[in-house]
């Protein structure tokens, strides 16, 4: 398991100092009042257990790829769920079919990859803390079947949310993939994801691939209307994100020509629909 990363030189680094898009938080996601860590699980794909000790929510994946419909999925800042899976490539598909957003607020570890899917929302804490191999957090929605059958396609509920905010930290082992992806995305924690890469997209669809060496690939294939955007770009970063050696893709489709609301990055400034932070430095698609 990866231990939090420390600043160095050579680190693809996206920082910036704001504290502006912090009273954004408040309102964005539906925060439960009281927290009992996820329930209601089922197994839907795939083979695996779920047990729960004390405050632990203990996944015992069996099977490559498990996918589960849960009927909450929030963790207080005591509790923590952890993943059992085969091997680092393993997946375990999470689909929250709460009529509420998800608060993260403690701890989820992973020795695999891990996806978190919530159409009305998904808030990762300042306390919470995320060790996985790689994570998916997505305000969209995926069929389990096509999960299950390698095909990785989100898209959006209507009348749903679809927001995914980080202010917590979110750690990918090395060579692992971190992607927030929604209708409108924000990042004002830490995210590291070196020799790997961590993926910021809004849109109403998306669909993911591999590379060969197992990094993420995030295309956004269904727009989001600007009138949806309001005053809001669709993808914000205020925080930090670390790749060295890896990538980073900040990316979101729009109806208009409005690039300039679509995309912010607070002090290295709006860029067009995508761009790639690498270690020698940032290039436009």
């Amino acid at each position: 398991m990866a231990k939090k990363a420390t600043d160095q030189r050579g680190v693809a680094n996206v920082r910036v100092n704001s504290v502006f898009y912090i009273a954004l938080l408040i309102n964005s996601v539906a925060v439960p009042l009281a927290f009992a860590g996820p329930g209601g699980g089922q197994v839907v794909g795939g083979a695996g257990s779920i047990t729960l000790t004390g405050s632990t929510t203990t996944i015992n994946q069996t099977t490559q790829n498990m996918a589960i419909d849960w009927q909450s999925y929030n963790i207080n800042v005591d509790e923590r769920v952890r993943y059992i899976q085969p091997n680092a490539s393993s997946i375990s598909l999470n689909r929250i079919l709460s009529q509420s957003g998800s608060t993260i607020a403690g701890r989820i570890d992973a020795n695999g990859q891990v996806i978190l899917v919530n159409p009305n929302g998904i808030f990762f804490t300042p306390t919470s803390i995320i060790n996985v191999g790689g994570i998916i957090a997505s305000g969209l929605n995926i069929h389990p079947n096509d999960f299950m059958n390698g095909r990785y396609i989100f898209d959006e509920v209507l009348g749903a949310d679809g927001t995914v905010i980080n202010s917590g930290m979110i750690n990918a082992s090395l060579g692992g993939n971190v992607a927030l992806i929604g209708k409108q995305v924000k990042n004002n924690g830490l995210i590291v994801a070196n020799l790997g890469s961590a993926s910021l997209a809004a849109g109403k669809q998306a669909v993911l691939t591999f590379d060969r060496s197992g990094l993420l690939g995030v295309r956004v294939s269904k727009e989001i209307l600007q009138e949806e955007l309001g005053v809001d770009p669709a993808v914000i970063n205020s925080g930090d994100i670390q790749a060295e050696g890896g990538r980073v893709l900040l990316t979101a489709s729009t109806s208009q020509d409005v690039f300039s609301q679509a995309v912010n990055t607070g002090a290295i400034g709006s860029v067009g629909r995508e761009y790639f932070g690498c270690p020698i430095g940032l290039k436009t698609a």
